[in-house]
């Protein structure tokens, strides 16, 4: 249970409904979510390789059957493809299901991008495309936050488009404001980072299909010539391709201008994203990137790619470039043609009743409430 499926499940929840999240997140920072409105039941998953899938068969349908009368609910809402365990078949109340990405759709890319794949790797892939097309395939509507995803799902698991609804993730603002110069000071000399110096951000999780890389070539050019610093916010989710990022950078003069934060609170990014001059997304796989609409929010430039799912959203915003995916030299032309420019003052026109979690959850209950659509 992540930050966006903490805050819909509040936004039901202040609409009137009562939610119970079954989940197997076991990060910390679940603590800080919890909300006494929503039924929290925890069933950690078995971390051994491919074991872990079988085991957690056998407990989950354990749990349904036995801790949670399944027919005292209205719908069955599944956001994670570990859940496509359950015997879906059985289950007579409405199913929905949010494709966050896809497997097929990541396997192509780094295809594409020529990315190594384990053998164990290849093998827990197949397992969870088999999961993946379980959701589908029993589900009344699939929920994804942009077109591109829409496409993806559609040209890959043949899904009409009738079934396929794009409900994009909401902003919080209270928890994503400006803020004030001196808290920005403060939170730079904990990091002992310079004050007067520009600060590239690079938010999200070490894995390849990020393109964490692909920045960290790219600024070890144009530090040649201009003085920055990146800042990297996420956690080490891959370790031969996080080994290969530090390879990059422990082997440059440059070294001391990368910081590297680790996982960052959803609860604490916008902070962290006041203190950036610019944002960069070099992903080459990325259906959607709530952090370029987070940044916007906040007025701070953007660097993307075109595989990204938001850019829809955000065409019309003036501080966003759009580069090719899985090209250095493509973020090093942006960058330095971003940090050399001077910020435009227009405002990007988001309207907040439409991006708020409660807009999307009034979204997710329109079709909740449409039983006999399919």
């Amino acid at each position: 249970m992540g930050y966006s499926a903490y805050k819909e499940a509040i936004a039901l929840t202040l609409l009137g409904h009562s939610v119970t999240v079954v989940h197997c997140y076991s990060d910390p920072e679940i603590a800080d979510f919890y909300d006494s409105r929503i039924k929290l039941i925890y069933l950690p998953m078995s971390k051994l390789p491919l074991v872990g899938f079988f085991t957690y068969f056998f407990k989950l349908n354990k749990a349904i059957n036995e801790k949670i009368e399944i027919e005292d609910f209205d719908i069955v809402y599944i956001q994670s493809l570990e859940f496509g365990l359950l015997a879906l078949a059985r289950i007579k109340i409405p199913i929905f299901y949010y494709a966050r990405s896809t497997i097929r759709g990541m396997r192509l890319a780094f295809q594409g991008k020529e990315v190594k794949t384990s053998f164990l790797s290849k093998i827990t892939n197949l397992i969870l495309i088999t999961l993946e097309c379980r959701c589908i395939r029993y589900s009344k509507m699939i929920f994804v936050k942009s077109y591109r995803m829409a496409r993806e799902v559609c040209d890959l698991y043949g899904v009409g488009p009738k079934k396929l609804v794009v409900i994009t993730g909401g902003i919080d603002d209270k928890d994503f404001q400006i803020q004030s110069e001196l808290s920005c000071i403060e939170f730079k000399r904990k990091l002992k980072i310079p004050s007067d110096i520009p600060i590239v951000l690079y938010a999200g999780r070490i894995v390849p299909q990020k393109g964490l890389s692909y920045l960290v070539e790219a600024s070890l050019k144009l530090l040649q010539e201009m003085n920055f610093v990146v800042i990297i916010a996420g956690a080490n989710a891959n370790e031969p391709y996080y080994a290969k990022v530090k390879h990059l950078i422990d082997n440059s003069i440059y070294r001391n201008s990368f910081y590297f934060l680790g996982h960052i609170n959803q609860l604490d990014m916008s902070l962290v994203l006041n203190l950036a001059d610019c944002l960069v997304t070099p992903s080459f796989y990325e259906p959607f990137g709530m952090i370029n609409l987070q940044a916007a929010f906040l007025n701070k430039k953007i660097i993307t790619t075109e595989v990204t799912g938001s850019v829809d959203l955000l065409a019309n915003y003036e501080k966003i470039k759009i580069v090719r995916a899985g090209s250095s030299t493509a973020i090093e032309l942006a960058m330095r043609e971003v940090l050399l420019l001077k910020s435009p003052t227009n405002q990007l026109p988001i309207d907040l009743s439409d991006y708020s979690w409660r807009s999307v959850a009034e979204q997710l209950l329109r079709y909740f409430s449409l039983t006999d659509i399919i």
